[in-house]
């Protein structure tokens, strides 16, 4: 998240974000561990837009290797919960900062990370910082966490309700840092350059259920339902998700969300 008019979208979000997004799941771990190749092991790493550090942590917990992990928010109210949430974290650091201009010394990271954050850059330059903090043969790992609103009923409805309320929400698409909608397609922005090369992707696919709590604090933690109750009002949103867990929760009051995690690697030239 880096300009005003992005990342400020969370100010006094930071604890509800932390306690309603989702992780991610382990398969993610162990496709990085088999797609780095360089001579050492990862050790030290960068998460760049980090939020309240929810990847983060899990990256430290699923790759032991890694000592130092420095997390980079623009959003202050983010980076301050990131800070306390993770102050048991050996070796993880928070700083506030921008994708764009990293305070990194060149070839000083074997991993930067972009966990469903890499939408909101101006990615050319984030791609452009990234080559140069990575160390020869390092790995540069997007991920980033999907709906998969077309295979569940769910969340094709929950998709036309973010459409109804917020005319600028496309299902599929991500906000940029300029405001607006796009596919954010990081395959194929890496393959057309020259520094970071070995492009691979992957698809892994998950459930979690969650409670209807859970669901509300999940929505009101995304920054479009924030702007669709400015538009809308509190009571007018509110009545909508109730209406929608109504259709589909579960007998125990629970809801499926069905995920697809994005995986997108590639390594800096040597």
């Amino acid at each position: 998240m880096n300009n005003p008019m992005t990342w400020q979208l969370y100010d006094g979000c930071a604890v509800g974000y932390d306690a309603y997004r989702p992780k991610y799941p382990e398969d993610v771990f162990g496709i990085l561990s088999r797609y780095h190749v360089a001579p050492a092991p990862l050790r030290s790493a960068a998460d760049v837009g980090a939020g309240t550090g929810i990847f983060s942590r899990q990256l430290m917990e699923s790759v032991p290797s890694i000592e130092r992990l420095t997390c980079i928010e623009a959003n202050s109210d983010m980076a301050a919960i990131a800070k306390e949430r993770s102050a048991t974290f050996r070796g993880l650091d928070v700083l506030v900062g921008l994708a764009e201009s990293l305070s990194l010394p060149d070839r000083s990271c074997d991993l930067v990370t972009a966990a469903t954050s890499a939408h909101w850059f101006d990615r050319p330059l984030f791609y452009d910082e990234a080559a140069r903090v990575l160390k020869p043969s390092g790995t540069l790992l997007l991920v980033q966490n999907r709906h998969r609103y077309w295979e569940s009923a769910f969340l094709d409805d929950f998709a036309s309700f973010q459409e109804r309320h917020f005319p600028g929400f496309r299902r599929g698409h991500y906000w940029d840092l300029f405001g607006t909608d796009g596919k954010a397609d990081f395959e194929a922005e890496l393959r057309s350059r020259s520094d970071l090369v070995a492009v691979e992707r992957h698809k892994v696919e998950w459930c979690e259920t969650i409670t209807e709590n859970q669901f509300r604090g999940y929505c009101y933690s995304m920054s479009h339902i924030k702007m669709a109750i400015s538009q809308s009002g509190a009571a007018a949103i509110a009545q909508e998700i109730d209406a929608l867990l109504e259709r589909h929760q579960d007998g125990s009051g629970d809801v499926a969300v069905e995920w697809l995690t994005d995986v997108v690697l590639s390594r800096v030239t040597s």
